[in-house]
């Protein structure tokens, strides 16, 4: 999605909705993947509710990264 287009998103998004979410490349880290897989929850969620899925997202992937983290560290 280009800038204009983006910024047409923040501005008016309900006219995007129902617009196809772009799948996420897999990581190669099972849980890194697993938390990203639930952005494809964002086409069946109102506009309203994505805050809530991308924080819960994020949290997830804050805690495997450091998880992830502690490993490497360990070796």
């Amino acid at each position: 999605m280009d800038i204009e287009r983006t910024a047409e998103a923040v501005e008016l998004p309900q006219a995007f909705e129902g617009m196809a979410v772009p799948e996420p490349e897999p990581t190669g880290h099972p849980e890194v993947d697993a938390a990203l897989d639930r952005l494809r929850e964002l086409a069946d969620r109102p506009t309203g509710a994505h805050p809530d899925l991308y924080d819960g997202v994020h949290q997830r992937l804050q805690q495997v990264l450091a998880q992830i983290d502690q490993q490497d560290a360990g070796r």
